[in-house]
């Protein structure tokens, strides 16, 4: 039995196009919400949610702040208003410090996390606007606490979204709204693949983790969506590890 916990809730959910993202479109729909689905890829989301008239499709490229503002500007036409955001939208590099080009790393705090902020931004200014008491859910990584080889600009970004969560969180708390972030480990989607193919880093990878396995996209939607609920009402600008206990080394 499925809890309907955001049953007449508008959620938006960005990163919207596969993996974890795909995965909160699908579950806030069965848990009652209407949402605004967001990625680049849009032939993604045609695909999985073009038949389902409770989710309204937009391109939107997090890393250009007028494009957010456009978006979330027309999600609030559609929609009439916002009461909680999953902003997820990310990429991973994989080079080290100093093969790193200018290029790469720019292009990883621009979507992870100056996108974080301009969605966060955008978002929140209706909430406050409006006078909703909403919910944000930024999608981190126990990379902002534990870093691994070649992924540096990753790593800062990630540590990035974290301290944004609580800074947003305090400046929320007023208007009764909530920031809160995950941090998912190694999940089972498209961003580990070049590790998950590899057997030889594969393996390696595995016997770092307590648990022994990668998480499953659903897990990682699961704690999103419970902190984004009431079920979480009491809390704020946490990042809630989702790890499999990788972290703990």
């Amino acid at each position: 039995m499925v809890v309907k916990r955001y049953e007449n809730k508008i959620a938006v959910v960005t990163g919207a196009g596969n993996g974890i993202g795909a995965g909160m479109v699908k579950r806030l729909l069965e848990e009652g919400a209407r949402v605004a689905a967001l990625d680049i890829d849009v032939a993604a989301m045609e695909q999985q949610f073009g038949s389902d008239e409770r989710v309204f499709i937009l391109s939107c490229d997090v890393s250009n702040k007028a494009n957010v503002d456009d978006v979330i500007a027309k999600v609030v036409e559609h929609f009439g208003r916002i009461d909680v955001l999953f902003s997820n939208a990310g990429i991973i590099g994989r080079t080290s410090l100093l093969e790193t080009s200018e290029k790469d790393w720019r292009r990883v705090i621009d979507i992870n996390l100056n996108g974080m902020f301009f969605m966060n931004q955008a978002v929140l200014r209706v909430m406050v606007d409006m006078g909703i008491k909403g919910a944000v859910v930024n999608t981190s990584s126990c990379a902002a606490f534990v870093v691994s080889p070649n992924t540096g600009a990753y790593a800062a970004s990630k540590g990035g979204v974290s301290l944004l969560t609580k800074f947003a969180a305090i400046e929320m708390a007023k208007y009764g709204i909530r920031v809160n972030a995950f941090g998912p480990g190694a999940s089972a989607t498209r961003i580990t693949e070049g590790t998950r193919f590899n057997e030889e880093r594969n393996r390696m990878f595995l016997s770092n983790i307590p648990m022994g396995r990668y998480g499953e996209p659903e897990e990682a939607v699961a704690t999103a969506l419970f902190l984004g609920s009431d079920d979480a009402s009491y809390i704020t600008g946490v990042t809630l590890l989702e790890d499999g206990g990788f972290s703990l080394f």
